[in-house]
């Protein structure tokens, strides 16, 4: 027989099937072949079914066969008499591994297993077994590896990791089987106090109170008869009605103390539906509550938790998240032991203490690690003798501890560690605590909250910016769209190291998301740089965090995640609507469109037609997409083209096309792009562009010219023989924004 389990569990899995009576084990790579005693096979059988925590499927062999091609694998599948597993009216499901064979797609090899089952079977009728995805009476496992071909019939039906008691949605679950895994790694025993304090839906308490009330892990799906064998036609229904009834006798109520808490309620109603249906919510204490507010109850006991790294964390914050669990582990966690789940990224090296212990366990498709860590109890020393025993104690390098790996690298750069000793203490940032800060920060996210609030809603948009380095301390910029929070940092000099400028940025983001009651996985935060040349609109991230906003009565598409721009500036809301005022019986050009939010508005207010241009296909798409949800989507009238904004005005130019009434220029300060022969420099090239841009307008058209770069002159004198100007600046800067100098802008007639 075969078993098979998660990448670092197989010898945990050994020793859990050498518990059920299983012989002659060999150990591969995620797989466990093994025997069984005489007489003894469907009892081991049966047995690694309901009682292994770390198998995802258990197979029994009908048949091993030599082939050739795929006529030779069909005829070796007639060879297995089928009516002993199958009846007409039942049905089948076929899954296929292969390697390093004749065939290069499972799903063939599948499909070659099923028509020779289904053809033996078929009457003289027409009728045969039905495939079924979900819960088939027989479900087959075809082993193909060079020439050998093995068929099992999975003993389990589905995964083993569906306890059955799973319920409730959290995002990115953890598997039962690997959480049991964990704890078997930790050598964690019934009785010894459990606490996770980032518990998503419970996996790690839920199944450490299974195990300390000796509930087997299949007996739920066996009073429900849901494992793959009570369907199989010989099964032995005598001798699973004693195991099932002897697994129950084994259940007790579970010794020990199991803390699960999470700041997410959704989570912490997940964990008490999960733990209410795997029949240990007497036993577990789960509170809603940030991590650092979690106390673990006794002297000592095991810290196990997952922490959300990769797509699950919504900020680019990783490394400070691991600092805090660090420091937090310090403060709160001596006299226990931790069992931490890390990406395999320097990241985990921000922790800032020794593992005892690495062992890499995948965690689905992410490369992870356990960290193993023992927390010593503190003491009150002098400072610099505490100093010196968490630098000990704090030491990113760990030695090798035999077959497990110490290959987990400090960060790069090693970061500075604050001594434990300064944990304890207020952090300090421009010589005031932190949690000062925080504070301030909070009251003023209140109370301009309640007033933009409301403002919002008598205008009509639903995306707004709240906070824009209100306090100098605090040199944040924090956008709302829709109940989606975007962040953004404009670097200044402060006296913080590099990680603990990473936690009090952390510190302050979680702060905004908890005053305004938005869940962490909907905060976004940027790092906003001095602009050189070039990177105007860099990709930062690809998780595509993409959601409608309305404004003035309109839809636009934003992407929170991927860019350092959302794809809507809300600092042109108000120019946005002078240029649909305007608009009405009028051919518009939008320059350096972006994501033709400009000829939305246009199209809104009448324009005959618009015409959208930039160098960009993912923008242009963009204000296909803007357009479209707007009901703009006639092409002929709306037209997208990709060019460089000069040499789109020349070539129409010296062709003589019809010249346009109303013209947006919102160029980038910089920009270098491989289409266009020269960079884009707004202070050295606008005269010129809008002198192009002249010669495309009709006497009396108008343009909206607009920059962001505050040190701008306008050429004034050269612009004077084309136009007559007047700066609107004061007059198209939002209610929600303080900058005053967030753009220039002014409105030139064509003389």
């Amino acid at each position: 027989m075969t078993a098979r389990t998660l990448e670092g569990l197989e010898w945990v899995l050994a020793r859990e099937l050498e518990a059920v009576g299983a012989t002659d084990l060999r150990i591969g790579r995620r797989t466990i072949e093994f025997s069984a005693a005489p007489g003894k096979e469907k009892e081991t059988l049966y047995r690694a079914v309901l009682e292994s925590r770390t198998a995802i499927r258990v197979l029994e062999p009908l048949g091993r066969f030599r082939v050739e091609s795929p006529e030779a694998l069909y005829a070796a599948m007639e060879q297995v008499d089928w009516r002993e597993q199958l009846k007409v009216s039942d049905t089948l499901r076929v899954d296929a591994a292969i390697h390093d064979t004749f065939l290069n797609h499972s799903l063939y090899a599948a499909q070659i297993v099923k028509d020779a089952v289904v053809d033996q079977l078929r009457t003289p009728s027409g009728r045969r077994p039905s495939v079924e995805l979900r819960g088939a009476t027989l479900r087959l496992a075809l082993h193909l590896v060079g020439d050998t071909a093995t068929i099992f019939r999975d003993a389990a039906g589905k995964s083993l990791h569906q306890r059955g008691w799973r319920t409730g949605e959290v995002d990115a679950p953890l598997s039962e089987v690997l959480a049991a895994g964990i704890l078997a790694i930790t050598g964690w025993t019934p009785g010894e106090p459990l606490l996770d304090p980032m518990c998503g839906s419970g996996t790690f308490v839920v199944e450490a109170a299974t195990i300390a009330a000796g509930m087997a892990p299949g007996l739920w799906r066996a009073r429900r008869k849901g494992h793959g064998f009570f369907r199989f036609r010989d099964c032995d229904r005598d001798l699973v009605t004693r195991l099932v009834a002897d697994l129950e006798a084994r259940v007790i109520v579970p010794p020990g103390s199991f803390q699960a808490s999470d700041l997410d309620a959704k989570a912490v109603e997940a964990t008490g539906l999960c733990a209410e249906a795997a029949g240990v919510s007497a036993a577990l204490t789960i509170e809603q509550k940030h991590f650092e507010q979690a106390v673990p109850a006794g002297g000592s006991g095991l810290i196990v938790t997952n922490p959300p790294y990769g797509e699950r964390l919504a900020l680019p914050r990783a490394g400070a998240l691991f600092r805090r669990i660090g420091d937090w582990l310090v403060r709160a966690g001596g006299g226990w032991r931790a069992a931490i789940l890390a990406p395999d990224t320097p990241v985990a090296g921000y922790l800032g203490l020794r593992p005892t212990h690495r062992v890499y366990l995948p965690n689905g498709p992410i490369a992870c690690r356990l960290l193993e860590v023992e927390i010593r109890e503190r003491q009150h020393l002098p400072l610099e003798t505490e100093r010196a025993a968490a630098q000990a104690t704090h030491a990113p390098d760990a030695p090798n501890d035999g077959p497990r790996d110490s290959a987990l690298a400090p960060p790069p750069a090693a970061p500075s560690f604050r001594p434990a000793g300064a944990a304890a203490g207020p952090l300090r940032s421009g010589g005031r605590p932190v949690e000062d800060q925080i504070g301030d920060f909070r009251r003023r996210l209140a109370k301009r909250f309640k007033h933009l609030s409301k403002w919002a809603r008598r205008i009509g948009t639903d995306a707004f910016r709240i906070y824009d380095r209100d306090i100098p301390e605090v040199p944040l910029v924090i956008d709302w769209y829709a109940g989606w929070l975007h962040a953004a940092e404009y670097e200044r000099p402060h006296d913080r190291t590099e990680i603990e400028h990473e936690v009090w940025l952390d510190r302050m983001i979680e702060a905004a998301a908890a005053e305004l009651g938005v869940p962490h996985d909907r905060t976004f935060l940027k790092i906003r740089r001095r602009q050189r040349e070039g990177g105007q609109y860099e990709k930062v991230d690809g998780r595509e965090a993409l959601l409608q906003v309305r404004e003035g009565g309109l839809s636009f598409e934003v992407n929170l995640s991927d860019y350092l721009d959302t794809g809507l500036f809300l600092d042109h809301r108000v120019t946005r609507g002078m240029v649909r005022e305007e608009a009405a019986g009028k051919r518009m050009l939008n320059l350096f469109s972006y994501t033709g939010s400009f000829s939305v508005y246009a199209a809104a207010g009448g324009a005959t037609d618009t015409v959208s241009v930039d160098l960009s296909n993912t923008y242009l798409d963009w204000t296909r997409t803007n357009l479209a949800i707007n009901g703009f989507k006639d092409a002929g009238r709306h037209r997208i083209v990709r060019d460089d904004a000069r040499a789109f005005l020349e070539h129409r130019a010296r062709r003589g096309e019809p010249p346009f009434d109303l013209v947006v220029v919102d160029p980038p300060t910089f920009s270098r792009s491989a289409r266009s022969e020269a960079p884009w420099d707004v202070e050295h090239d606008h005269a010129e562009l809008l002198a192009l841009v002249a010669r495309n307008l009709t006497p009396g058209g108008t343009v909206y010219f607009s920059t962001n770069f505050r040190r701008f002159h306008l050429a004034e004198a050269t612009l004077a023989a084309d136009f007559t100007f007047r700066e609107i600046t004061n007059r198209t800067i939002p209610e929600d924004f303080r900058n005053e100098r967030i753009h220039r802008a002014w409105r030139m007639v064509r003389q």
